[in-house]
């Protein structure tokens, strides 16, 4: 059959949330003359505020990855797997890893970051070949069985790299675990920023609390390169371990500066406040940290984007509660200078995690 020739073409990079909730409004509301493409590596929506909470025995499998076939088909898409692997930005147009193409009137990508192993290669030898890589999140599903039966099996001795929340958030996940199992010990390489800087001090002091209880080493040092059995430390240390476990934030995609999207003086992309790219104004970017009310904005944008009009400013998070999961069942919460933490915490977490991913997909 023939597209339309009056159609517009939207394509979606990544099954990410802010994508799941256009593809909702648009299932609810429609549009006219749209052509819409999902690319993604996978049918399903991996949430990962409850991966540590998988990771620890505390949900299963169908609660952590939601299938999103239903709403492809209701919002009208069409469903290609596969990543996104270079950008033709001039010509509108980008190259999949089927090798298929496609072109675009507007692009939006909302993927989750995922490291480059060549590029990580490079900075951190040794670890595309002996470490793990928590990101992407589907990849490291597939290798956590693996590692439960090694810690079935004897003690393991875990090294996390990284130091964002979700970071944390695992490495608690991990000494939950092999506290149940066969036992071995849990070290975060943190770098040498302050832990968890960009959150309330009152949620760090517990986090740090937590951590320090249930013996957990943090290493104020950076990963130089990774051996088998061995993680090499910017002091000049060695650490010894059988699972290093890589779980750096990972950058924004790379295709897109490749592609000739402009980028600042540190190799992040500039965008504007309606997260649209500063150099190619058809191309829209949603960070990982967007606010969780993006959805709206977003799909309001895209209509002007496409059929012209006055695009709005995306919302400010309006958030005032945090929460992190701490491992066994509790979690801590955060607001303002105060904090509490424990079993009814964790409760309550699961239960916004999970109201919030039954919306997603309630129409």
């Amino acid at each position: 059959m023939m597209a339309n020739p009056s159609s517009k073409h939207l394509v979606l990079v990544g099954a990410g949330r802010a994508h799941l909730q256009l593809m909702r409004a648009l299932a609810q509301h429609g549009a006219a003359n749209l052509r819409l493409t999902l690319v993604a590596p996978q049918p399903y929506y991996i949430v990962p505020a409850l991966l540590p909470a998988y990771i620890s025995g505390q949900c299963d499998i169908g609660t952590l990855c939601r299938p999103i076939d239903t709403l492809v088909e209701l919002s009208g898409a069409t469903f290609a797997p596969g990543r996104v692997v270079a950008l033709d930005a001039a010509g509108r147009r980008v190259q999949l890893s089927s090798g298929d193409a496609l072109h675009y009137d507007v692009l939006c990508v909302n993927e989750e970051p995922a490291f480059e192993r060549d590029l990580i290669e490079h900075y951190i030898p040794g670890a595309r070949q002996n470490a793990m890589f928590v990101r992407p999140y589907a990849s490291f599903l597939q290798l956590w069985p693996q590692v439960q039966a090694m810690a079935q099996a004897r003690p393991v001795q875990f090294a996390l790299i990284g130091n964002d929340a979700l970071t944390v958030e695992l490495a608690m996940a991990l000494t939950s675990v092999l506290s149940q199992l066969r036992g071995g010990g849990v070290t975060l390489v943190a770098g040498d920023g302050a832990l968890l800087a960009d959150h309330p001090p009152a949620l760090r002091r517990r986090v740090l609390a937590r951590l320090r209880a249930l013996n957990i080493t943090v290493l104020p040092e950076h990963c130089v390169r990774i051996d088998n059995g061995a993680v090499h430390l910017s002091g000049g240390g060695v650490l010894m371990c059988d699972a290093p476990l890589f779980a750096l934030a990972a950058p924004q995609p790379h295709w897109l500066a490749e592609g000739g999207v402009q980028c600042d003086e540190e190799g992040f992309l500039v965008l504007n406040e309606r997260l649209q790219s500063e150099s190619h104004r058809q191309i829209f970017v949603v960070p990982e940290d967007a606010p969780l009310e993006i959805g709206a904005t977003l799909e309001a944008n895209m209509r002007c984007a496409l059929d012209g009009g006055q695009l709005r400013a995306m919302p400010r998070s309006s958030e005032w509660l945090h929460l992190l999961d701490s491992g066994g069942g509790e979690a801590i919460a955060a607001f303002g200078p105060m904090s509490v933490e424990g079993s009814g915490v964790w409760r309550y977490k699961m239960r916004r995690e999970r109201r919030r991913c039954d919306e997603l997909f309630t129409l």
